[in-house]
Parts: structure tokens; C-alpha cells; sequence
């Protein structure tokens, strides 16, 4: 992820940051049975945009445990929170995805 920082519309700012491997074995742990079912990668994906919020409006945001902590978080980022993470990780993809073409 590259983007460090992102202000929403209503004037919030997030901070990012990437997760890293022993991050997202938490979140693993964190979905309990979510990490099993047929939803479980799109589920994953969702949370893991979520984590990666460590403050809100330079609030820390501890990085959450449990499925319930994930869902407050969600919760507090908001809709227009969470479209402008959507759409920042895309273009982080995008991005992603152009390197690795012009590297081949």
C-alpha cells in the first residue's frame, strides 16, 4: 500500500498503513469460522481494508481481535469511509498490476 493517508469527504482523515504477515494472521484468527466458508476470501479482503486503519482523525485505532472489533471499526469508518479504502486499495492493485507488466 502506498497511500499513507486519506481524507474523506466529510473531512476525515485516515491513516493506513500496510499489514504485514504476522497482521494478517491475526485477522485469520480474528474471522474464527468467517475464514472458512465459501465467502471467506472476499470477507477477508473487506477486513483486512479495514485494518489497515490505524487512526481516525490522528485517534489511534488498536488493531482489531475479535469479528465484533471488526465490525466497531467498520462501523466507525462509515460508508464513505469504507468506499474511499475500496477505492484507494483498487487503484493500489492497479498499480501494482502495471509495475508487473512493464517489469515482464
Amino acid at each position: 500500500m502506498i497511500i499513507n493517508e486519506l481524507k474523506l469527504e466529510d473531512g476525515r482523515i485516515l491513516a493506513l498503513k500496510e499489514l504485514d504477515p504476522a497482521d494478517m494472521l491475526d485477522l485469520i484468527e480474528a474471522a474464527g469460522a468467517a475464514a472458512n466458508g465459501p465467502s471467506a476470501g472476499a470477507w477477508l479482503g473487506y477486513a483486512e481494508m479495514i485494518c489497515s486503519v490505524t487512526a481516525i482523525d490522528n485517534v489511534p485505532v488498536q488493531m482489531p481481535v475479535t469479528k465484533d472489533e471488526i465490525r466497531d471499526l467498520a462501523r466507525r469508518i462509515g460508508k464513505a469511509g469504507l468506499i474511499s479504502l475500496q477505492l484507494a486499495f483498487d487503484e493500489d492493485v492497479n498499480k501494482s498490476d502495471l509495475v508487473g507488466t512493464a517489469k515482464n
